[in-house]
């Protein structure tokens, strides 16, 4: 009796652990298309049968051009849905429940980002992510009164980490700039990390 309680606890546990396993992935498989545009639900399932086999997880999108699944996690996911758009999802804690926050990104010459968050219901969830000022990338207060003039242009490259619960920005504007500018500025700005701190994306 005491040896079938304890197979049975043991079961239970892999169950359990199957199951949170499984949370960015029927994230992924069951959002709405408004989510994912370029894929079908047919190319979600596929690209996480592709991860199961170990092979590349690359499909035809619904544009004919290619996708693929770069990683997934029981929390995180980081998806190219183009050549020129990546997106990055990760499940956070909030009141007692879990959202997902959404990183979408688009790259021409530099990457400029958009966040989201949502429930797990894919309703918006009650939470925003003020965007950094461009003065407060660079190093000094110097550095900025200095350049500041060249840096016309806000693009920031917001990046969700698939190890913690970490947000970084990187102002990326620079990347459009004359190689004579880019080489004064660039070495004067720094990323800035966000942890998320009691429902919000708090800078450290």
């Amino acid at each position: 009796m005491k040896k079938l309680f304890i197979i049975t606890v043991l079961f239970l546990c892999v169950a359990v652990g199957e199951t949170a396993a499984q949370g960015m992935r029927e994230i992924f498989i069951n959002a709405p298309d408004s989510v994912f545009p370029l894929l079908t639900r047919i190319n979600r399932e596929d690209c996480v049968d592709f991860v199961d086999a170990g092979m590349r997880a690359r499909v035809t999108n619904r544009l004919g051009g290619k996708s693929e699944l770069l990683k997934i996690t029981p929390v995180f996911m980081e998806l190219k849905s183009s050549d020129y758009s990546t997106m990055q999802l990760r499940l956070l804690p909030f009141k007692g429940d879990t959202i997902i926050a959404v990183a979408r990104t688009v790259c021409a010459e530099a990457c400029d980002s958009r966040i989201s968050f949502y429930k797990k219901s894919w309703e918006p969830a009650s939470v925003s992510f003020v965007r950094p000022a461009v003065s407060d990338f660079f190093l000094s207060p110097d550095s900025a009164a200095l350049y500041m003039p060249k840096c016309d242009i806000y693009l920031v490259k917001l990046s969700l980490s698939p190890a913690d619960e970490a947000l970084v920005a990187e102002y990326t504007m620079p990347e459009y700039m004359n190689e004579e500018d880019r080489a004064v500025v660039a070495p004067c700005l720094q990323p800035l990390r966000y942890r998320w701190q009691g429902g919000a994306y708090v800078r450290e």
